[in-house]
């Protein structure tokens, strides 16, 4: 069992190249994780790291035990999500990442009736506008935007995006109501910019409208902030209907040019292809799907809000 622990240890630091990081992962402090790689490397009588101060690296040796170690970990996994398969209830740790956006306004909401259905399951939620390697940071599902580029990745979509343009009606009346998306240009505009890049989000027109230069009046790495923003009559934003659904609803905001508007990425629930797919993943699978796709204002397009 000590020899077991030790090479989990060692994966999970090979795979981070940090002690620091692969103990976050074990659930373990730093200290553990390089004690157990050590007593590992004395009992193979081999170095499996080269450290430095600033850093550390795989040896030949290393690099090649590695390869053979994963694979009997990834063995064990399955045999245990095998195991896990006649269970009647899902269990167990279950790791999710998920935009910020998404966590809030989608997931919270229906979060207590998934702890209501699957007690069982201990769930870490991780809100990240970043891309996460599902392999090296130990995910279990994750929420993405667009196209998958990975084909180690299997994912199940939830549905399209759609974005509205709108703001308060004291700034409306105060500007003027746009008739065109080229009208925009005169208007002061709320962006979203996405934390990872730093790149402005592009506001989902149709063509020829969707290259237009729009004054960049407020940009916020946070879509609450914007939304907020719009509310309090600073300027036209660019917002998920899901976001701003409920703002116009209740007259707190209004759409505008809505029928410019066209579908702007996917949202899919994505885990690793290579992987039996345990009860656990796939009761959270299940849940989103059925909670999500059935909800008419998560999915529907701008031209589909009722003010």
């Amino acid at each position: 069992m000590e020899s077991l622990t030790g090479i989990v240890a060692f994966v999970h630091a090979a795979e981070q190249l940090s002690y620091v990081a692969a103990a976050r992962i074990m659930g373990a402090t730093p200290s553990a994780v390089g004690k157990a790689v050590a007593r590992l490397e004395a009992r193979l009588s081999v170095r499996l790291f080269h450290r430095t101060t600033r850093s550390m690296s795989l040896t030949e040796e290393g690099r090649v035990f590695y390869e053979r170690c994963k694979r009997v970990i990834d063995e064990l996994e399955d045999a245990e999500a095998s195991l896990l398969q006649s269970r009647a209830k899902p269990e167990g740790r279950l790791r999710v990442s998920m935009p910020h956006i998404v966590g809030h306004h989608l997931f919270l909401p229906i979060l207590p009736a998934f702890a209501a259905s699957f007690p069982k399951i201990e769930l870490e939620v991780d809100f990240e506008d970043r891309v996460v390697d599902l392999v090296s940071e130990g995910v279990d599902v994750v929420i993405r935007s667009g196209e998958l580029a990975d084909a180690g990745l299997i994912a199940r979509p939830l549905g399209q995006q759609h974005f509205v343009v709108c703001a308060s009606a004291d700034y409306l009346a105060r500007r003027g109501l746009p008739q065109t998306p080229a009208e925009v240009t005169r208007h002061a505009c709320i962006h979203f910019k996405y934390p990872s890049s730093g790149r402005i989000a592009p506001w989902a027109f149709q063509s020829p409208y969707e290259r237009l230069l729009l004054p960049k009046s407020l940009v916020f790495n946070n879509t609450d902030a914007g939304l907020q923003a719009a509310r309090d009559g600073l300027g036209l934003a660019h917002l998920p209907v899901y976001v701003a659904e409920a703002s116009i609803r209740v007259g707190s905001l209004k759409p505008v040019l809505t029928a410019f508007m066209q579908p702007f990425g996917s949202l899919s629930l994505v885990w690793l292809s290579n992987r039996q797919l345990s009860p656990k993943v796939r009761a959270f699978v299940d849940f989103m799907v059925e909670n999500l796709v059935t909800q008419a204002n998560v999915f529907q397009p701008a031209a589909a809000l009722r003010m």
